[in-house]
């Protein structure tokens, strides 16, 4: 596959084969591995574990479907309007975001959600990237991958407090049905 407009549909594909992973295992690891989390990294599991703690798999699968959202019209946009370098940035972003997931594992020196599909993927990313270094400018790919990955960091941000409000919304909606 050397054409961009066929690799341009893996974005999307990739993406939610990755998430799936952290929708299906992430409330379970942290139930199983919290006294270990806080004892390897007691400041950081602090702060995280308390917010993972609001956050439930509808919540979380909330906010991977906005992600693949708008992973899915950058994907469409670039495909209708020819112009991918918008679209590379955010592959290249979503690229490294695998590559933190690697190093999470290391650091947690066990199975994190994530990585068994991280190590899928990374290898058919590397060649997408591969790909796109050849057919774009190397300062434009890196402008627009740092630009991307700002904007995937606020995003982030964003989603993450929108899950705790959606879970809130969840818990309240239960309610009503019970009364």
């Amino acid at each position: 596959m050397n054409d961009i407009k066929e690799m341009v549909w893996l974005f999307p594909i990739l993406f939610i084969f990755h998430d799936f992973e952290e929708i299906i295992f992430m409330q379970p690891w942290l139930r199983r591995n919290r006294s270990y989390l806080c004892k390897r990294f007691p400041t950081l599991s602090k702060r995280l574990l308390v917010h993972f703690d609001h956050i439930t798999t509808s919540s979380f699968a909330f906010g991977v479907a906005e992600e693949f959202i708008l992973i899915s019209i950058i994907t469409i946009v670039s495909y209708m309007t020819n112009r991918y370098i918008l679209w590379a940035g955010f592959f290249i972003a979503f690229t490294l975001h695998l590559v933190i997931h690697c190093f999470q594992a290391l650091m947690v020196r066990k199975y994190v959600p994530a990585i068994i599909t991280s190590m899928i993927c990374l290898p058919i990313c590397l060649n997408i990237i591969k790909y796109i270094v050849k057919s774009f400018q190397l300062n434009t790919i890196v402008l627009y991958s740092i630009l991307a990955f700002i904007i995937m960091v606020v995003n982030l941000i964003l989603i993450h407090k929108g899950m705790v409000m959606f879970s809130k919304w969840l818990t309240q909606y239960e309610e009503q049905i019970k009364s």
